[in-house]
This record gives C-alpha cells, sequence and structure tokens, in this order.
C-alpha cells in the first residue's frame, strides 16, 4: 500500500511539475570517457550572494545520481576526471490573477466565496486583483574538464518553491530536481 501511494505521489509531482531545464554543453569533450569526478565549492563570490544556498539534501541526491551514471566520486583533484559544482538561487516574485467575472463566481442567486472567510455563502463580492508571492529556486550545476580546467557543461533548472509542502513533498521534488537535472548531462 506504501508502495503504490509513494508511486501515486511520484507521479502527482512529476505531472503537476513546472520545473524548467536548460543545459549547454561547451566543445567536444568525451562524456562517455568519465570515470570520476570531485565537487568543488562554487566562487567565494556567489556563494556569499544573500540569495545563493546550498542544500545538503540534495547535494547527496545529485551525488547518487552521478554515481548511478557509473561516476566514482574521489576526493583528490590529480585523480578526477571532471569537477562538479552547483549552487541554488532563490529569488521571489509576485504573481496576479484577476477575479473571476460575476458570471464566473456566482452559482446560483448570489453564491460568491469569501476569500476572508474562506467559505462559500451569500455575499456579493467586489471583484478585486489576487496578489500571491512565489519563490522560486534556481539550481545551476557546472562540469569542468579536469585536466583542462575548462566548463565542458552547464545545466539549471527553475522551479516554483513551496516550503510550507509536507517534508515528504519537498523531499520527493529535491529528487526530481537531481534527476532532470542530471538527465540532461551528455
Amino acid at each position: 500500500m506504501k508502495h503504490a501511494i509513494l508511486v501515486a505521489l511520484i507521479a502527482c509531482v512529476s505531472g503537476c511539475s513546472s520545473m524548467k531545464v536548460s543545459s549547454e554543453k561547451s566543445g567536444d569533450f568525451d562524456f562517455s570517457a568519465v570515470k570520476t569526478y570531485e565537487w568543488v565549492r562554487a566562487p567565494a563570490e556567489i556563494l556569499n550572494e544573500d540569495d545563493t544556498v546550498l542544500n545538503e539534501d540534495l547535494h547527496k541526491l545529485l551525488n547518487n545520481q552521478l554515481a548511478g551514471r557509473g561516476w566514482e566520486q574521489v576526493m583528490i583533484s590529480d585523480k578526477a576526471d571532471v569537477q562538479v559544482v552547483y549552487y541554488i538561487k532563490l529569488s521571489e516574485h509576485e504573481e496576479y490573477t484577476s477575479a473571476a467575472r460575476d458570471d464566473e463566481s456566482r452559482v446560483n442567486g448570489g453564491f460568491t466565496y469569501d476569500n476572508e472567510k474562506g467559505a462559500w455563502g451569500y455575499k456579493d463580492q467586489a471583484p478585486d486583483l489576487n496578489v500571491y508571492t512565489v519563490e522560486t529556486g534556481t539550481l545551476t550545476l557546472l562540469i569542468y574538464d579536469a585536466e583542462a580546467n575548462a566548463k565542458v557543461w552547464q545545466g539549471t533548472l527553475q522551479t516554483k518553491l513551496d516550503r510550507g509542502a509536507p517534508l515528504e513533498k519537498q523531499r520527493l521534488m529535491l529528487a526530481e530536481v537531481a534527476n532532470k537535472i542530471t538527465a540532461k548531462i551528455p
């Protein structure tokens, strides 16, 4: 039963997802030859910005995805084929939706939804503009050729965040993020 619920949740998160993923390969680097990788930190000027964060859970999930590709993590730069960097930028913006028209909001004879009370009732409601603050996270994943010290791939994934969501739903979202961005690696 738990397995069925988990599959349903993953399907729901995947189906309802508004993740935007893009990637760009630089040059003709042969990713099929990669056997080892090393994590390196993003430059201090990026990490010191107020809107930049690192997430240990996401780091572990990315690590698992790279290992799933057959890549082995090493701690010594001389033994790494590639170096991997990630960071997350957070931002907020407002989204607007207009109120329903009279013919949309009235179900029957003045029956309307009262936003303030969060309930249906008989009350005329003046049209207004609904404003929502939305938090967005943009994950950047960079891969460098360790020998040439040159960027060979960059991926970004942008998605809306819901820190108020249950912890399990947030974990599922992080797993989907790690899966979607690493799937773009050649």
